[in-house]
């Protein structure tokens, strides 16, 4: 991994670290676990994929995860409709992080809306944070 690029991975990772700092590392399985739960129980999220650049997009949905060769290829996000908004993120190459609201003082950022959150940040440096909203 190029210096810029782990810069880059390390800036998105940051920016939520310092708003966020529930956050732990986690493996890939594990962060695939969690991804597998939220799909099967259709759990709707908040998405934020953020560039490097600083670009934004956020959309609101279910996750599906594609399998190319028995190996997740991408993490879809958003509604199944055809005509709303979609996040696709390659999952290859990343860094998972995972965050649990339920313990968070309430001037925590969004721990009145929502109970967990997992980042996944590319060496690109884009990052897709992922929210569960509370029940």
């Amino acid at each position: 991994m190029g210096e810029s690029q782990g810069a880059a991975e390390e800036g998105c990772l940051g920016v939520l670290k310092d708003a966020i700092p529930l956050a732990v590392k986690i493996t890939l399985e594990d962060a695939l676990s969690l991804l597998g739960k939220y799909a099967e129980e259709r759990t709707p999220v908040l998405a934020a994929f953020v560039t490097p650049s600083v670009s934004v997009a956020r959309v609101t949905g279910t996750i599906r995860v594609s399998i190319v060769d028995g190996v997740p290829a991408h993490l879809i996000v958003g509604r199944e409709d055809g005509t709303s908004d979609q996040i696709k993120f390659r999952l290859a190459d990343c860094v998972f992080e995972y965050g649990d609201f339920r313990d968070a003082g309430a001037e925590d950022f969004g721990a009145h809306k929502f109970q967990g959150f997992l980042v996944i940040a590319s060496k690109k440096g884009d990052a897709l944070s992922l929210f569960e909203p509370k029940s």
